[in-house]
């Protein structure tokens, strides 16, 4: 809806809005306007407007209000929840069931017309008649109002899709009504493309091309919303797709993948639908009946599309991704971004300087035009006092030339006014010309946006999408625990045979990480599909390098470029820890001798050190904290991993834990260390490396636990960090000299690291009730909760080492 609205005002708003979130009169304020019922009833009914205009600015509104207040606010309360499900949620549907009905009679009145017209020039055929209009001529002066409807239609399917994804009511009040439309707009698309591509014969000229894609536009972003409605409509929602009339639905899907002309993320969102509808309708259902289902229409024809279509579409997106500096590459885009900016600010900053200085001169309470008459007037009184003289010096003078120079000065003053007045024009003129080239730039800067976020948006839902490809199906997990059982005293601690079991526990957890998960015979034959056929483990390994590797130097770069990077790598990291978790080990790589386990954990380990080696290590970007959290769940899910550790690889990892606290990048970068070198010591290991290992450990947490009075020039931030590293290193020394099978008791000893524990605890305390107190509590609950625990463990572990544990 950004292409009618202000949506950056809307977001400071909203952010705004959730900035004072404390205060309820301020909220008031800031949202009082955009969360009154009767408006949005109001606006909602105008969607139904038979002005298309009316109706689209409407939607408009209602769709900046789905995307930038609708929502849980912050005590977990929906707002306005009853106008968007029963007012707004059904009205859509019927704007829905509307338009697409109002452009298929458009495009058949089109092609009516443009059959008529052959069929009349084949009867007048060598008849001496004024040229009969083109099919081209015909679609210029029908395709505007189609063109409106679809925009209209596109509208609609954003809104449509922010209800689904941000108003659980809403998305209970659609349900089956609303998925037999959204799948009726892509047959209804792909219709309409084939129609312009059979009827417009567009040549190389660019603004001809340029016209085709504005033409072709709507549709495209109608496209993509429906199917990303279409989504998040069918995205864990069981009771939903289990009641679900599918007809040809999975048919309609393969074919929007399949559609070259449809954008990827459109391909990518209706993958995900396919991919929601296989998980219950296949693998669960597999699971339950213990039957294979593979001779089932339904479940046959969703695995085929699986295997056939969606795994060679990922292939293609991971393959096609690149670091050059072609015009349509990331790199590209972002010089292009970084070149638009630089020129907007210096017209802005130009704009600056001209607005104080005519700030300084309005403070002296007088017009510039007041000021330059004044300038003008004395001018003249000098001169006239100056011609006074000169006609009593010279009496004698001829009257006639005296006459003569009066006029040629009244001329020279006329003349004078004009060019001031021409000035002024030509001033303004240029001022239109200034604010013509900041709004032109501003476009170009937007669209550079755009194009930017499509990429990165395409490349986050394929990795998604694996992510959800590798999940499998987990058995019954047990039951969480209670988030208030930890007290704040000593009387709720555990005794040491609690300890053994809690040790005995995290073990079996980070050995068997995945063991509750059950292979369907379906599932088996798409992971075969997926690694033998298509290599996409091997192929997200290589994406994933290409991002650690997009932004060496984070100089210069936009911070929003910045974010947007660090997110497309931590959910690479999260689909490749999912990759992990599958069998890894009889993978074998492309054009290489070594199995996918090997092939995995050297490029790893390289990525790590060429990142750390190129990178600043108190950057913000999270390369290093990406790669390590992939290491660590090979670690965690592939045992055979912990072998591979060298010595080189453990001093890299011992440098980065010892770099100083700098931000939140590093900090999560030394957890995922701190839980490496836990998991290496969990294996038999000599009382070497032990050593190093601990001595590591103890220099980090001696850093992590400076007393408050040191430490009155840290914010809040910083003071997070620093209970968060600790709670981390505590949690690892304990299981490390916990564990009766692996302990190394002498270098406890030796460490002193009881010493260390006792020192530490205290001051952890306090910080912890710092945070508690300084930070919001409805967010940071859960998060206390475990540093409570960590601190009694802590306290628990002490005694059990003073009496002979």
């Amino acid at each position: 809806s950004r292409t009618l609205y202000d949506g950056t005002a809307l977001e400071r708003g909203a952010a705004k809005r959730k900035s004072v979130a404390a205060s309820a009169s301020a909220v008031s304020i800031v949202a009082a306007e955009a969360n009154n019922p009767t408006l949005l009833q109001a606006l909602s009914e105008k969607i139904l407007d038979v002005d298309v205009p009316c109706a689209t600015i409407a939607v408009g509104c209602l769709s900046n209000y789905v995307s930038f207040y609708c929502g849980s606010n912050d005590d977990g309360i929906m707002e306005n929840d009853d106008v968007a499900s029963d007012v707004m949620a059904p009205i859509l549907l019927q704007r829905l069931q509307s338009s697409l009905g109002t452009i298929h009679s458009m495009m058949g009145q089109l092609q009516n017309a443009i059959d008529k017209k052959d069929t009349v020039n084949t009867n007048k055929k060598g008849s001496a008649t004024k040229a009969a209009p083109t099919a081209s001529d015909i679609i210029d002066k029908q395709w505007p109002s189609i063109k409106e409807q679809w925009s209209l239609l596109s509208l609609s399917l954003i809104t449509l899709a922010g209800l689904i994804e941000n108003c659980p009511k809403a998305l209970q009040r659609l349900g089956v009504n609303s998925f037999p439309q959204l799948l009726a707009v892509m047959p209804l698309a792909r219709t309409s493309l084939d129609f312009l591509s059979k009827e417009m014969i567009v040549s190389g000229a660019e603004e001809e091309k340029g016209k085709k894609k504005e033409m072709v536009q709507p549709i495209m972003d109608a496209v993509t919303n429906a199917t990303r409605a279409l989504h998040s409509l069918l995205d864990d929602n069981r009771s939903l797709i289990t009641s679900l009339p599918l007809g040809n639905a999975v048919s309609e899907l393969q074919n929007a993948i399949t559609t070259a002309e449809f954008p990827n993320i459109a391909k990518l969102h209706a993958s995900g639908s396919i991919l929601s509808l296989r998980r219950v309708l296949v693998l669960e259902k597999e699971i339950e009946t213990k039957m294979s289902l593979h001779c089932e229409p339904t479940a046959a024809a969703l695995q085929s599309c699986t295997n056939d279509v969606i795994l060679p579409l990922l292939s293609f997106i991971f393959d096609s991704f690149t670091n050059d500096s072609s015009d349509d590459s990331p790199k590209q885009l972002i010089n292009q971004m970084i070149a638009t900016s630089l020129q907007l600010s210096t017209i802005k900053n130009d704009a600056d300087m001209e607005d104080e200085i005519v700030r300084k001169v309005n403070s002296r309470k007088e017009p510039a035009r007041d000021i330059s008459k004044r300038q003008k007037k004395m001018k003249q009184d000098k001169k006239m006092k100056e011609d006074q003289k000169k006609q009593q010096d010279d009496v004698d003078m001829d009257v006639q030339a005296t006459k003569e120079e009066k006029d040629e000065k009244q001329q020279e003053e006329a003349m004078a006014f004009v060019e001031e007045d021409e000035e002024e024009d030509s001033t303004e003129n240029k001022d239109d010309t200034k604010q013509q080239k900041e709004d032109d730039l501003q476009e170009e800067l937007d669209n550079i946006v755009s194009n930017w976020k499509t990429i990165v948006g395409s490349h986050k839902l394929a990795l998604e999408l694996v992510a959800n490809l590798c999940s499998g199906i987990n058995g019954n997990g047990e039951d969480e625990e209670e988030a208030d059982m930890y007290q704040d005293d000593d009387e709720h601690m555990w005794d040491s045979d609690d300890e053994a079991k809690l040790v005995a526990d995290s073990k079996g957890a980070t050995d068997n990480n995945g063991a509750n998960a059950i292979i369907s015979p379906l599932e088996q034959a798409m992971y075969n599909s997926m690694t033998a056929q298509h290599h996409l483990p091997e192929k997200v390994l290589h994406f994933f390098r290409k991002w650690v590797e997009f932004l060496p130097d984070t100089t210069n770069v936009p911070a929003l470029v910045s974010q947007d990077v660090n997110e497309v790598l931590s959910t690479c990291a999260l689909c490749l820890g999912n990759v992990l978790a599958c069998n890894l080990s009889t993978w074998s790589s492309i054009g290489s001798e070594k199995n996918g386990l090997d092939f995995f954990w050297l490029q790893l380990v390289t990525m790590l050190s060429s990142s750390t080696e190129t990178s600043n290590p108190e950057s913000t970007t999270s390369q290093p904290h990406a790669i390590t959290s992939v290491i660590l769940s090979m670690l965690q899910n592939q045992p055979r991993s912990r072998t591979l550790v060298d010595e080189t690889t453990l001093n890299g990892l011992f440098t980065l834990l010892l770099h100083a606290d700098a931000n939140e990048a590093l900090m999560q970068t030394q957890c995922n260390i701190i839980s490496i070198l836990g998991v290496l010591c969990s294996e038999p290991h000599p009382a070497s490396i032990d050593a190093k290992v601990c001595s590591a450990l103890l220099q980090r947490l001696s850093r992590s636990s400076i007393d408050d009075t040191n430490s009155s020039n840290n914010n809040q931030a910083s003071m997070k960090q620093s209970v968060i590293i600790t709670h981390e290193i505590l949690n690892t020394l304990m299981d490390m000299y916990g564990d009766e099978d692996n302990c190394h008791d002498e270098v406890f000893d030796k460490e002193n690291v009881l010493d260390h524990f006792k020192r530490c605890l205290p001051g952890f305390k306090r910080r912890i009730k710092k945070v508690n107190a300084a930070a919001n509590i409805t967010t940071a609950k859960e998060e206390v909760n475990v540093w409570n625990e960590t601190a009694l463990n802590t306290s628990r572990f002490i005694k059990y080492k003073q009496n002979g544990g």
